[in-house]
C-alpha cells in the first residue's frame, strides 16, 4: 500500500501546503528584518500563519492561485499598552489584514485588504508617532488632533523642527478622555490642588504629556509646583499602588485599562477638569470639548466631567492612494465592526459618520475618495 503521502492528488497538496508554509514564512523573516523585534506586536503574524497553513488547505484543493498577490507589510504606531491606543492599533491590524492565503470576505469574519500584513507597532505616544510617521519609520500612527495641528504647522513641541506638511488623515476615529488619576484619600478636588505634589504628566514623546503641560498652566500651576514624574501609564500606575505617585494624567478613550485594573481595586479618585480655566482651554484650542465620563464607566467611580480630544489615524501623502481607500473602506466594513468592538469600547464608536469631523489637516486622498462616495463628503 502506498503511503498517504505518495497519493497523486493528496501528494500535490502537501507539497502546495509545503511551498506555501516556506514562502509565508520568508514574508515573516522579511517583516521581522525589516521592523525589528522592538515592541513590535507578532499577534497578526501568527494568525496569519494559522489560517494560511491549516484553513488554506481548501483553497489549495479547490486550485485557488495567491502566487500573484503582493504582500504590504503596513505598521500601525499606538501607544503604551495601559492606554487604548494599543488595543485599538491591534483591533485595526486585525481588521485590514488579509495576508495571501487567508479566507475571503465573508459574514460574520472579517474583510481586510488583500496582501496586506498589518502590524501594531508600540511606541511612546502622539508626539512620537508624527515624527515617525513623517520621516517614514512608521507607515502609519494613531496620533491626538492637537499634536497633529502642532506637527503640520511646525509649533508648540515641535517649534523649530519645521513643518511636517506630509502627514495625512485617514479618520477621526473616537473621542479621548483627559483623565487625572489620584491616589484614594489625597485631597485633590481640582488641578490647582496638584500642587507640592508626585505627579506624572507622561512620558516625552507622548501626548499626554503635551496635554498635561497645558492643562496644568491653564490652572496656574508651573512644573517647578510639582514634582514631575514623566511615567506612561502602566507605570505610572504601578506607581500609584507602591505608594511612590500621588496623581497622573492620562489621555486616552474611557475606559482606561491601567485606570480599570486601579479603580477594581479602590485604589483612585478621578478629579474633573472643570470650571473657567477648562471653559479657557476649550476657547482657545479648538480640538478640546466638554467630555464626561459616565458613572460605571469605572468602578467605584462616579461620573466625572471633564476634557476630550479626537484620537486620529494618519498616514503620508506617499502613501498609495489606491492603499489609503482599501484600508478606509475595510475600517468601516460592517463585518469588521464586532472586532473594534470586542478591542476597546470606544470601538463602538468609530463610524464613517463621524470620521472627517474635527479633522485639523487635509484627508489623505484615498481615504477622502471613500468618504465622497459613501456620502460622507459632497462635492
Amino acid at each position: 500500500m502506498l503511503p498517504l503521502s505518495a497519493h497523486p492528488r493528496l501528494g500535490l497538496y502537501y507539497a502546495m501546503q509545503a511551498n506555501h508554509f516556506r514562502q509565508f514564512s520568508s514574508i515573516i523573516r522579511q517583516g521581522i528584518e525589516r521592523l525589528g523585534f522592538d515592541r513590535v506586536l507578532l499577534v497578526v503574524l501568527g494568525a496569519a500563519v494559522t489560517v494560511l497553513f491549516v484553513l488554506g488547505m481548501g483553497k489549495d484543493l479547490a486550485g485557488w492561485d495567491d502566487s500573484k498577490t503582493k504582500v504590504t507589510f503596513f505598521q500601525i504606531g499606538t501607544g503604551s499598552t495601559g492606554g487604548t491606543y494599543f488595543p485599538m492599533g491591534q483591533a485595526l491590524a486585525a481588521v485590514i489584514s488579509q495576508p495571501p492565503g487567508s479566507d475571503p470576505c465573508l459574514p460574520g469574519g472579517h474583510c481586510g485588504v488583500p496582501g496586506v500584513v498589518a502590524i501594531a507597532k508600540g511606541s511612546a505616544g502622539s508626539v512620537a508617532n508624527v515624527r515617525a510617521v513623517a520621516s517614514g519609520r512608521l507607515e502609519s500612527a494613531l496620533v491626538q488632533a492637537n499634536v497633529l495641528a502642532a506637527a503640520y504647522a511646525g509649533t508648540g513641541e515641535f517649534e523649530g523642527e519645521g513643518p511636517r506638511e506630509n502627514l495625512r488623515v485617514i479618520a477621526n476615529l473616537y473621542t479621548e478622555a483627559i483623565h487625572l488619576v489620584v491616589a484614594r484619600g489625597m485631597d485633590v478636588r481640582s488641578v490647582g490642588d496638584l500642587k507640592g505634589m508626585r505627579v506624572s504628566i507622561g512620558p516625552d514623546g507622548s501626548g499626554t504629556r503635551s496635554d498635561a503641560i497645558a492643562i496644568l498652566a491653564a490652572y496656574g500651576v508651573t512644573l517647578q509646583d510639582i514634582e514631575p514624574v514623566e511615567a506612561d501609564a502602566s507605570r505610572s500606575a504601578e506607581m500609584i499602588l507602591t505608594g511612590r505617585l500621588d496623581a497622573y494624567f492620562l489621555v486616552a478613550g474611557a475606559p482606561a485599562r491601567s485606570i480599570d485594573d486601579l479603580a477594581m481595586r479602590g485604589a483612585i479618585d478621578l478629579v474633573p477638569i472643570r470650571g473657567d480655566a477648562a471653559d479657557q482651554l476649550v476657547l482657545e484650542r479648538a480640538f478640546y470639548s466638554r467630555f464626561s465620563v459616565p458613572e460605571g464607566t469605572y468602578r467605584h467611580v462616579e461620573e466625572i466631567e471633564t476634557l476630550g480630544i479626537g484620537a486620529l489615524w494618519i498616514t503620508r501623502a506617499s502613501t498609495s492612494d489606491r492603499l489609503t481607500y482599501q484600508i478606509t473602506r475595510a475600517l468601516f466594513d460592517e463585518r469588521n465592526h464586532a472586532t473594534l468592538v470586542s478591542a476597546h469600547a470606544n470601538g463602538e464608536n468609530v463610524t464613517a459618520s463621524t470620521a472627517v469631523r474635527g479633522v485639523p489637516i487635509l484627508l489623505h486622498p484615498g481615504a477622502e475618495r471613500f468618504y465622497f462616495e459613501a456620502g460622507i463628503l459632497a462635492r
